[in-house]
């Protein structure tokens, strides 16, 4: 038997975690965001309130208030963290999702993992993709290649977003 689902609007924020473009903003300087754009355009097609991407150093602690910020004041239920997934120490995406998530969601790691495999068995491995529910809103953390956001985007998150949020409201 299954059960009624609350229907919620997905409404995004784009976070990109980047040092080095982080630096270059702060100092005046130009710098690009493919992915962040990438993500938005992807989810704007499908019809999706987005705000950002807004850029962000890779640090937890900025990460965690950012996270709380735009999901208590309202400014979105969903929040796409791009970067910050990989293997150093400045990586720190993951912590700040899964230090700040009331939940952990392990299959979408895992799925994007797997999805990746099948293109390169070496960038699966060493990928820290995740994802938690923070107060009933749904955080995301994926690799900032465009590639990496596309493959996210396109095949877990546009498919998945509108149950995954109904059911964190059940």
């Amino acid at each position: 038997m299954s059960h009624p689902t609350v229907e919620v609007e997905p409404m995004f924020a784009i976070i990109t975690a980047s040092d080095s473009r982080f630096k270059k903003m702060i100092e005046g300087g130009s710098y690009s965001d493919e992915s962040g754009s990438t993500a938005r355009e992807l989810l704007e097609r499908e019809g999706f309130k987005v705000l950002g991407p807004i850029l962000t150093p890779n640090n937890t602690g900025v990460l965690e208030g950012l996270i709380d910020y735009l999901i208590s004041g309202g400014l979105a239920n969903v929040i796409l963290i791009l970067g910050g997934t990989g293997v150093s120490q400045r990586d720190v995406s993951v912590e700040a999702v899964e230090g700040i998530s009331d939940r952990i969601l392990p299959g979408f790691g895992e799925a994007f993992r797997a999805l990746t495999r099948e293109r390169s068995l070496e960038r699966s491995l060493f990928t820290r993709a995740t994802a938690g529910v923070y107060y009933g809103s749904l955080l995301f953390a994926v690799p900032g290649s465009p590639d990496a956001v596309r493959l996210a985007v396109e095949k877990l998150i546009i498919s998945s977003v509108r149950h995954l949020l109904g059911e964190t409201r059940r």
